[in-house]
């Protein structure tokens, strides 16, 4: 009867220790997708060289299947999209059943990077070129695996044309935790000077009570102007 009793708080303390642990898996979800095509034959010179541009952007929507990796722990979910430029395409508060990172459940690429196809919602990388970069809405190489702590990880990446450097960022969900970590890499295997220019194109659901929290004073415009931040001169909060 002891040995009965021990083997069952055995049984039972495992399976809450691997409760606790976050889980990932690789998925092929559908959304309805308008999608893009026409590639230009010649890759045009300028900054994105060697890349060709795509031209051609579908206004009738299809049902397709866009392959997602899938990050989970109690607290929160988290969809990776390695063939839409690795970028997290959202995240849930499993509590709240509330998206804090848009989930855009439509793929509507439209002519706006720096390639053409351009995607809104989740997390965007981009590295190399200014602008959207020429990886934003096409297959990165990607892999996910589970570490040591009980977290989980997927790392995406790709090469940039353009600059010759290498990129990769790595989404890591920890087991206990309500939130998300995005650790970015980036490395000029050469000996020629490049641009240092990257940054995160990040996406929430705009609500009257929206507020964003940021450390600074201080901002630069999308045109490159200096600015005051979260209070412009003309007295309006844009936080």
């Amino acid at each position: 009867m002891k040995k009965t009793v021990v083997t069952g708080l055995l049984t039972l303390f495992l399976l809450a220790a691997l409760a606790q642990e976050a889980i990932i898996s690789e998925e092929y979800i559908p959304f309805t997708t308008y999608s893009f095509n026409d590639p230009d034959p010649v890759a045009r010179p300028g900054s994105i060289f060697p890349y060709f541009r795509f031209d051609g952007f579908s206004y009738s929507p299809e049902v397709v299947k866009h392959k997602m990796i899938v990050l989970e722990n109690k607290w929160i979910k988290v969809w990776v999209a390695p063939d839409i430029g690795g970028k997290v395409w959202g995240a849930l508060d499993k509590k709240t059943n509330k998206y804090f990172i848009y989930h855009n459940n439509v793929v509507k690429f439209r002519d706006i990077a720096m390639r053409g196809p351009w995607t809104s919602g989740g997390i965007e990388h981009n590295f190399g070129s200014i602008g959207h970069a020429p990886t934003t809405s096409t297959p990165v190489d990607y892999s996910w695996q589970k570490n040591d702590d009980g977290s989980v990880s997927c790392f995406v990446g790709a090469i940039d044309l353009a600059s010759r450097t290498e990129w990769r960022v790595e989404v890591r969900v920890p087991k206990d935790k309500a939130w998300f970590e995005t650790i970015s890499h980036w490395n000029n295997p050469t000996d020629l000077k490049t641009s240092l220019y990257h940054w995160e194109n990040a996406s929430a659901d705009g609500t009257n009570d929206l507020r964003f929290y940021f450390p600074g004073s201080a901002e630069i415009g999308h045109g490159g102007e200096p600015g005051e931040w979260p209070v412009l001169k003309d007295g309006r909060d844009v936080s």
